[in-house]
């Protein structure tokens, strides 16, 4: 039997290809573990083992809040103070500087307390200061170290590659390569990057 170069070639970039989606952590539709292939705003869920219960979500605990991701628009954690160390002044006061940013008005943003935030999309964390001479001012967020897939919920968890297998109710996740007991089309095969 012949066998043709760009076969040979496709053979070895498949390979290749699985080996590197492999080192960077790309989410893969494995086993029966909970994953978010069409980044469902409630985040990971699986169809489930009951016939009864075709999908149900599954309950990922939340990540760390201790660094940042890109400019920090997610970010979640605690720091008030500034990069110069002034104390962060809060969301829902306006003294000693007034503005438009009351949680209130912005419920996404999590303006908590006097909590470090990106609501306007700056290239990083900031927060209005209680010092009377400066109004704002970057704070100093460390950034997260990307890894290979998160074995917990950061956002939708669209790159959750933990090992939970059972939903919010109770159920068993059904394999995503099974057709049993609910017939499907995000299969591995025609999701391999998810």
């Amino acid at each position: 039997m012949f066998v043709s170069f760009s076969e040979i070639l496709l053979s070895h970039l498949c390979v290749l290809s699985s080996l590197i989606s492999n080192l960077l952590g790309v989410q893969r539709l494995e086993e029966n573990y909970c994953r978010n292939p069409d980044n469902d705003e409630k985040g990971p869920w699986c169809y489930t083992t009951d016939p009864a219960t075709r999908f149900d979500y599954c309950n990922i605990p939340e990540c760390e809040v201790e660094c940042m991701h890109c400019s920090g628009e997610n970010y979640h954690g605690v720091v008030a103070t500034t990069v110069s160390g002034l104390e962060c002044q809060r969301w829902d006061s306006q003294q000693p500087h007034s503005h438009g940013y009351l949680p209130e008005n912005f419920p996404e943003k999590d303006l908590k307390m006097n909590y470090c935030r990106n609501p306007d999309g700056e290239p990083r964390p900031w927060c209005f200061t209680t010092s009377p001479t400066k109004r704002w001012e970057f704070c100093n967020i460390p950034r997260c170290i990307p890894a290979p897939g998160r074995q917990c919920l950061s956002g939708r968890g669209e790159d959750y590659r933990g090992t939970i297998s059972v939903t919010e109710s109770g159920n068993t996740c059904q394999r995503w390569s099974s057709q049993l007991p609910h017939r499907h089309a995000r299969t591995p095969e025609n999701y391999p990057c998810k």
